[in-house]
């Protein structure tokens, strides 16, 4: 179900998906969800081809040519009609989103010697609706630049129809009713976690960048019983440990891709996430912290455990208190709770798997940074293309030592970042 209609200006309107409702209400001018894909080219970028590309992709994608409005009771996405501008990069990644400059589009393209930037507010979409976005970028791009292509079957068709699918909310599709007592809202908060903490930087995020050999990992992998998600999981808890000794559970969020589970082409928000939870001095060495993420994994993700967990969202979407409760009273209040209301997780890790892209493009790698903030001081997306993982840290803080103690761990077990596979945003 698409859930989209038009407004008397004839500019089609769509209801934000039930995982997007907040985003709006608890973002500042200061602190946005948002996220970013990069893809780094064997040539520099050249702007007027990138802006024609981007041109065709949003034709074939417009579910991301939208502007975000007020309902009486929840924001909305509205068709935009204003012109959308590839920009020079600003050189400040993951910086909070200016209507004026962005046109109110909610999500931007730049460019940077042979990089392109894609950063897309939460609302719009995750991370893997936005990479098919970008992939037709670097497909019409790559066609702009008159490339011999191979195969393409990889990214969309830009020449087809947008499809219904591609804009609904998955969520409601696969949804099946519960009654509200068995809604499982602590489940969804857990207890507080270790927090990072650290040095606030003074000039905007850092993102520090690694690529590693990827059938080195899933070798190291194979032979712990983990898969590569598992692995990098119990590394990251590992590191924390040896980070902050502290005594609170380190507790990781990990994005699941409903698609696979419940299938939907929906280029919209569509993934759950599940709290990996290691508590203090259970666990030693490398090898348990990863046999612990493992095995948390293997149970929180069944289509079982995945349908409760959003069936919970999506019930409490549905109250009769949400849907008569104003937008402004639910913007006050959710700003209110956010004051006293610290991070309930340790770091977000989120891979996206392996990533095909058409052959012939001329993309070296691709690199995924997740939003971070104050409380939540440093979080990593990882993704494959080929041979290389690509893990990227997003950092708040000045210090570096918990992704130096991630290579460290990762060392251990047999793994370093490849030679000439290091870059700094």
């Amino acid at each position: 179900m698409a859930q989209k209609r038009k407004n008397d200006g004839g500019l089609k309107r769509y209801r934000l998906d039930v995982s997007a409702k907040f985003y709006p209400i608890i973002s500042t001018k200061k602190a946005q969800s948002i996220f970013r894909i990069c893809a780094e080219m064997d040539e520099p970028v050249d702007p007027v081809a990138l802006q024609r590309a981007a041109e065709v992709a949003l034709n074939r994608f417009p579910t991301f040519r939208v502007r975000l409005k007020k309902g009486y009771a929840w924001h909305y996405l509205e068709e935009n009609p204003e012109p959308f501008d590839v920009l020079p990069s600003s050189g400040v990644i993951l910086a909070p989103f200016d209507k004026k400059q962005t046109r109110g589009h909610l999500f931007r393209l730049c460019y940077v010697g042979n990089m392109i930037e894609m950063e897309v507010f939460h609302a719009v979409s995750d991370g893997l609706g936005a990479l098919e976005l970008m992939k037709a970028v670097i497909l019409a791009y790559a066609v702009e630049k008159g490339r011999k292509l191979g195969d393409t079957s990889c990214a969309v068709d830009l020449n087809a129809a947008p499809t219904e699918e591609e804009a609904e909310d998955a969520f409601y599709r696969y949804y099946r009713p519960i009654r509200l007592s068995d809604l499982d809202l602590k489940g969804l908060m857990g207890e507080p976690p270790q927090l990072l903490g650290g040095t606030l930087c003074e000039d905007g995020y850092k993102s520090d960048i690694k690529t590693l050999p990827a059938d080195k990992l899933k070798c190291v992998a194979r032979n712990l019983g983990a898969t590569l998600t598992s692995l990098m999981c119990g590394a990251m808890a590992y590191a924390v440990e040896r980070v902050t000794k502290g005594k609170r559970p380190i507790v990781m969020m990990v994005p699941v891709n409903l698609r696979k589970m419940f299938p939907s082409a929906t280029l919209r928000n569509f993934v759950n996430f599940v709290r990996l939870v290691f508590r203090p001095g259970e666990l030693h060495t490398l090898g348990e912290y990863v046999s612990a993420a493992t095995e948390q994994l293997k149970a929180k993700t069944t289509k079982e455990e995945m349908e409760k967990f959003f069936a919970t969202t999506v019930r409490a979407e549905k109250s009769l208190l949400l849907k008569l409760a104003p937008l402004w009273f639910k913007t006050v209040m959710a700003r209110i709770f956010r004051v006293f209301l610290k991070s309930r997780q340790t770091v977000i890790f989120s891979n996206m798997g392996y990533v095909a892209v058409p052959e012939g493009c001329g993309v070296r790698r691709l690199v995924f940074n997740l939003n971070v903030s104050k409380n939540a001081t440093v979080n990593v997306g990882a993704l494959t293309v080929g041979n290389a993982t690509t893990v990227a840290f997003t950092r708040a803080v000045k210090e570096r030592n918990l992704e130096h103690e991630f290579y460290a761990a990762l060392a251990q077990a047999g793994v370093t970042p490849s030679d000439g596979c290091v870059a700094a945003l």
